[in-house]
Protein backbone atom coordinates (compact mmCIF):
# COMPACT_ATOMS: atom_id res chain seq x y z
CA UNK A 1 0.00 0.00 0.00
CA UNK A 2 0.92 3.57 -0.81
CA UNK A 3 1.79 6.01 1.99
CA UNK A 4 0.78 9.85 1.98
CA UNK A 5 4.12 9.98 4.57
CA UNK A 6 7.31 7.70 5.07
CA UNK A 7 6.77 4.58 8.01
CA UNK A 8 9.22 2.02 9.45
CA UNK A 9 8.82 -1.13 8.24
CA UNK A 10 5.99 -3.57 10.27
CA UNK A 11 8.65 -5.97 12.53
CA UNK A 12 5.91 -7.41 14.45
CA UNK A 13 3.69 -9.55 12.82
CA UNK A 14 0.10 -10.41 13.67
CA UNK A 15 1.05 -14.33 15.08
CA UNK A 16 3.46 -12.62 17.85
CA UNK A 17 0.76 -10.13 19.19
CA UNK A 18 -1.28 -13.01 21.20
CA UNK A 19 1.64 -14.02 22.78
CA UNK A 20 2.67 -10.73 23.59
CA UNK A 21 -0.61 -9.75 24.82
CA UNK A 22 -0.65 -13.07 27.16
CA UNK A 23 2.73 -12.55 28.83
CA UNK A 24 1.61 -8.96 29.52
CA UNK A 25 -1.66 -9.90 31.73
CA UNK A 26 0.22 -13.26 33.17
CA UNK A 27 2.42 -10.73 34.85
CA UNK A 28 -1.21 -9.16 36.30
CA UNK A 29 -1.79 -12.91 37.19
CA UNK A 30 -4.83 -13.24 34.18
CA UNK A 31 -4.16 -16.37 32.97
CA UNK A 32 -8.02 -16.36 30.97
CA UNK A 33 -8.68 -13.63 29.38
CA UNK A 34 -10.97 -13.29 25.76
CA UNK A 35 -9.27 -11.55 23.07
CA UNK A 36 -11.55 -8.91 21.39
CA UNK A 37 -10.83 -6.80 18.08
CA UNK A 38 -7.14 -6.37 17.45
CA UNK A 39 -6.28 -4.20 14.42
CA UNK A 40 -3.23 -2.20 12.73
CA UNK A 41 -3.53 1.75 12.83
CA UNK A 42 -0.57 3.94 11.52
CA UNK A 43 -0.47 6.72 13.63
CA UNK A 44 1.00 9.96 12.10
CA UNK A 45 3.70 11.45 14.25
CA UNK A 46 5.72 14.83 14.42
CA UNK A 47 9.77 14.31 14.61
CA UNK A 48 11.30 17.22 15.92
CA UNK A 49 14.81 18.15 17.22
CA UNK A 50 14.97 19.60 20.64
CA UNK A 51 18.18 21.66 23.00
CA UNK A 52 17.07 21.98 26.51
CA UNK A 53 19.10 24.57 28.72
CA UNK A 54 19.49 24.61 32.13
CA UNK A 55 20.20 27.64 34.41
CA UNK A 56 21.51 28.34 37.86
CA UNK A 57 21.19 31.80 38.99
CA UNK A 58 20.22 32.67 35.84
CA UNK A 59 23.17 31.47 34.10
CA UNK A 60 23.30 28.14 31.44
CA UNK A 61 24.91 25.21 33.08
CA UNK A 62 24.29 22.58 30.70
CA UNK A 63 22.15 22.01 27.94
CA UNK A 64 20.30 18.59 26.16
CA UNK A 65 19.45 17.79 23.03
CA UNK A 66 17.63 14.89 21.27
CA UNK A 67 14.78 14.11 18.95
CA UNK A 68 11.50 14.07 20.02
CA UNK A 69 8.28 12.61 18.74
CA UNK A 70 4.73 13.94 19.53
CA UNK A 71 1.71 11.78 18.41
CA UNK A 72 0.15 14.44 15.08
CA UNK A 73 -3.75 13.20 16.31
CA UNK A 74 -3.69 13.01 20.33
CA UNK A 75 -0.72 15.50 21.19
CA UNK A 76 0.90 12.47 23.47
CA UNK A 77 5.10 12.40 23.48
CA UNK A 78 6.18 9.03 21.99
CA UNK A 79 9.52 8.68 24.16
CA UNK A 80 10.60 4.96 22.37
CA UNK A 81 10.52 6.40 19.17
CA UNK A 82 13.64 7.99 19.30
CA UNK A 83 15.05 5.18 20.88
CA UNK A 84 13.70 2.72 18.20
CA UNK A 85 14.98 5.22 15.08
CA UNK A 86 18.43 5.67 16.95
CA UNK A 87 18.93 1.79 17.80
CA UNK A 88 17.27 0.42 15.25
CA UNK A 89 18.56 0.52 11.39
CA UNK A 90 15.39 1.57 9.92
CA UNK A 91 14.50 2.77 6.60
CA UNK A 92 11.58 4.74 6.55
CA UNK A 93 9.55 4.12 3.20
CA UNK A 94 6.00 5.07 2.10
CA UNK A 95 5.59 1.82 0.83
CA UNK A 96 3.85 -1.07 2.77
CA UNK A 97 5.53 -4.62 2.73
CA UNK A 98 2.62 -6.87 4.54
CA UNK A 99 -0.91 -7.26 3.51
CA UNK A 100 -2.45 -7.04 6.50
CA UNK A 101 -5.46 -4.36 6.72
CA UNK A 102 -4.92 -1.39 8.29
CA UNK A 103 -6.20 1.94 9.72
CA UNK A 104 -4.02 5.55 8.45
CA UNK A 105 -4.73 8.19 10.51
CA UNK A 106 -4.61 11.85 9.50
CA UNK A 107 -2.98 14.62 11.13
CA UNK A 108 -4.99 17.34 12.89
CA UNK A 109 -1.99 18.63 14.71
CA UNK A 110 -0.43 21.57 12.33
CA UNK A 111 3.12 21.77 12.36
CA UNK A 112 3.03 25.30 14.27
CA UNK A 113 0.67 23.21 16.62
CA UNK A 114 2.55 20.31 17.59
CA UNK A 115 5.61 22.33 18.11
CA UNK A 116 3.80 24.66 21.11
CA UNK A 117 1.99 21.89 22.50
CA UNK A 118 5.46 20.01 22.16
CA UNK A 119 7.34 22.99 24.11
CA UNK A 120 4.85 23.36 27.04
CA UNK A 121 5.07 19.05 27.63
CA UNK A 122 8.85 19.37 27.65
CA UNK A 123 8.74 22.49 30.11
CA UNK A 124 6.30 20.04 32.62
CA UNK A 125 8.66 17.21 31.79
CA UNK A 126 12.19 18.85 32.57
CA UNK A 127 10.70 21.45 35.25
CA UNK A 128 12.32 24.56 33.24
CA UNK A 129 10.63 27.53 31.68
CA UNK A 130 9.18 26.85 28.36
CA UNK A 131 11.47 30.02 27.06
CA UNK A 132 14.85 27.49 27.82
CA UNK A 133 13.45 25.04 25.05
CA UNK A 134 14.40 25.40 21.32
CA UNK A 135 12.34 22.95 18.95
CA UNK A 136 13.53 23.02 15.79
CA UNK A 137 13.14 20.48 12.62
CA UNK A 138 9.54 18.73 11.83
CA UNK A 139 8.76 16.37 10.00
CA UNK A 140 5.83 13.74 9.29
CA UNK A 141 6.35 9.95 9.61
CA UNK A 142 3.85 6.86 10.30
CA UNK A 143 4.26 4.83 13.38
CA UNK A 144 2.50 1.11 13.38
CA UNK A 145 0.89 0.16 16.26
CA UNK A 146 -1.59 -2.97 17.13
CA UNK A 147 -4.21 -2.18 19.26
CA UNK A 148 -5.96 -5.14 21.12
CA UNK A 149 -8.96 -5.03 23.08
CA UNK A 150 -9.12 -7.73 26.23
CA UNK A 151 -11.80 -8.57 28.37
CA UNK A 152 -11.00 -9.25 31.62
CA UNK A 153 -13.74 -10.09 34.53
CA UNK A 154 -13.42 -6.25 35.40
CA UNK A 155 -13.95 -5.33 31.76
CA UNK A 156 -12.31 -4.17 28.75
CA UNK A 157 -9.03 -2.58 27.83
CA UNK A 158 -7.03 -1.72 24.95
CA UNK A 159 -3.55 -2.76 24.89
CA UNK A 160 -1.07 -1.24 22.23
CA UNK A 161 1.67 -2.99 21.09
CA UNK A 162 4.34 -1.33 19.33
CA UNK A 163 4.49 -2.57 15.89
CA UNK A 164 8.25 -2.06 15.21
CA UNK A 165 9.94 -2.45 18.94
CA UNK A 166 7.43 -4.84 20.28
CA UNK A 167 7.35 -2.42 23.05
CA UNK A 168 3.40 -3.00 25.29
CA UNK A 169 1.55 0.46 26.47
CA UNK A 170 -1.47 0.32 28.19
CA UNK A 171 -1.30 -2.99 30.47
CA UNK A 172 -1.38 -0.11 33.15
CA UNK A 173 -4.78 0.29 32.90
CA UNK A 174 -5.49 -3.66 33.31
CA UNK A 175 -6.48 -4.26 37.33
CA UNK A 176 -4.64 -6.98 38.62
CA UNK A 177 -6.24 -10.26 39.08
CA UNK A 178 -6.27 -10.87 43.29
CA UNK A 179 -4.94 -14.13 43.86
CA UNK A 180 -6.53 -17.21 45.17
CA UNK A 181 -5.30 -19.39 48.45
CA UNK A 182 -3.77 -22.35 46.28
CA UNK A 183 -1.83 -19.62 44.14
CA UNK A 184 -0.82 -17.61 46.74
CA UNK A 185 0.70 -20.89 48.24
CA UNK A 186 2.29 -22.10 45.17
CA UNK A 187 3.84 -18.90 44.66
CA UNK A 188 4.98 -18.58 48.23
CA UNK A 189 6.28 -22.44 48.22
CA UNK A 190 8.04 -21.47 44.96
CA UNK A 191 9.98 -18.19 46.40
CA UNK A 192 11.32 -20.44 49.24
CA UNK A 193 13.13 -22.70 46.76
CA UNK A 194 15.97 -19.95 46.97
CA UNK A 195 17.72 -18.46 49.31
CA UNK A 196 16.27 -14.73 48.52
CA UNK A 197 13.11 -15.79 48.55
CA UNK A 198 14.20 -17.20 52.22
CA UNK A 199 15.32 -13.74 52.88
CA UNK A 200 12.45 -12.01 51.53
CA UNK A 201 9.51 -13.53 53.71
CA UNK A 202 11.71 -13.54 56.96
CA UNK A 203 12.27 -9.71 57.00
CA UNK A 204 8.40 -9.65 55.87
CA UNK A 205 7.75 -11.82 58.90
CA UNK A 206 10.36 -8.88 61.33
CA UNK A 207 8.20 -6.10 59.70
CA UNK A 208 4.92 -7.77 60.45
CA UNK A 209 5.75 -8.49 64.32
CA UNK A 210 7.30 -4.81 64.83
CA UNK A 211 10.67 -6.98 65.46
CA UNK A 212 13.98 -5.50 64.60
CA UNK A 213 15.05 -7.77 61.33
CA UNK A 214 18.85 -8.64 62.79
CA UNK A 215 17.19 -10.09 66.19
CA UNK A 216 14.72 -12.26 64.03
CA UNK A 217 17.85 -13.21 62.18
CA UNK A 218 19.88 -14.44 65.07
CA UNK A 219 16.56 -15.88 66.74
CA UNK A 220 16.74 -18.50 64.11
CA UNK A 221 19.99 -18.73 63.55
CA UNK A 222 20.08 -20.13 67.00
CA UNK A 223 17.46 -22.10 66.68
CA UNK A 224 18.93 -23.97 63.73
CA UNK A 225 21.85 -24.41 66.04
CA UNK A 226 19.99 -25.52 68.55
CA UNK A 227 18.32 -28.15 66.21
CA UNK A 228 21.54 -29.54 64.55
CA UNK A 229 23.31 -29.75 67.77
CA UNK A 230 20.29 -31.98 68.84
CA UNK A 231 20.47 -34.17 66.56
CA UNK A 232 24.00 -34.95 66.80
CA UNK A 233 23.33 -35.72 70.65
Amino acid sequence: MRLRYPAPPLSIPLEQISKLVASTLKKKHWHHFKSGTTKLVYIPVWLFNYTAFFEKDGVVVTENSGRVAIDAVKGEIYQQIPYVLEELPLDLSKETKHEYKMDVLSPVLSKDEAKDLLTLKLSALLKIPKQNIRITGGEVILWPVWRVWVEVREGSFRIDIDGVSGMVFGAEKVPERELGWYEITQEVLNELKTPSGWVKYINALADALHIPRPLLWIAIIALLVYIILSFFE
